[in-house]
């Protein structure tokens, strides 16, 4: 029996990437650069905001490390306002983390976006299925695919590792659940496609899919 479920958060539990996009092109048009479309952003995310930004903005990884910083923090204040504007569960989320909650599952989060965005969204989309935890970047600590964080949680709730499920739609995600010897479990739905869930333990095409592994 499975008794704790980790998600991946941007394209596992909510489709995030036009406010995500519409920061970045905030950002982008503050230095009259090009914008990008939704669909760049797709290829964009997953391995934190740092990425993101160097992807999707030129010159970026030749600015300072203090004018990064810089942008990283705009960043963030802008999707603090503006992070909930489209931001969505998908199809089945809620539902489904309200039926694990009652089947007494813990439920986590852990992001490789910024820790208080997260919490932000965790906290308005899915107040009806709190999370134990909700982990994200922040500065010096280790993110996905290390899963450290991950296990230490788990060990102050008294949950093993091979009793918890790790959900989510990229390569980082399946690698982190892996590495800490969590069961894994790859969603179709997320920005990466299936190509980036080869591995993963079970492949699901429903959020509801999950019921099944409690």
């Amino acid at each position: 029996m499975k008794k704790a479920f980790v998600f991946d958060m941007d394209g596992t539990l909510v489709n995030s990437v036009y406010d995500i996009g519409d920061s970045v092109n905030y950002l982008l048009a503050q230095r009259g650069l090009p914008l990008r479309t939704y669909e760049e952003y797709l290829s964009f995310l997953g391995m934190g905001l740092g990425v993101t930004l160097s992807k999707a903005m030129p010159g970026y990884d030749k600015l300072p490390k203090e004018e990064q910083e810089e942008m990283r923090k705009a960043f963030i204040i802008h999707n603090t306002e503006h992070c909930l504007d489209k931001t969505l569960p998908y199809e089945g989320i809620s539902e489904t983390l309200i039926a694990l909650t009652a089947k007494n599952a813990v439920l986590g989060i852990f992001s490789n976006r910024p820790e208080i965005l997260a919490i932000k969204i965790s906290n308005v989309l899915f107040k009806d299925s709190p999370f134990a935890f909700v982990l994200g970047a922040k500065e010096n600590v280790s993110m996905k695919p290390n899963p450290q964080r991950v296990l230490a949680e788990l060990e102050k709730l008294g949950i093993q590792a091979a009793d918890t499920v790790f959900i989510g739609d990229g390569k980082p995600d399946i690698e982190t659940g892996k590495n800490g010897g969590m069961y894994t479990v790859g969603v179709s739905w997320g920005y990466k496609g299936l190509e980036e869930i080869d591995g993963a333990d079970m492949i699901i095409y429903h959020a509801r899919q999950l019921l099944d592994i409690v």
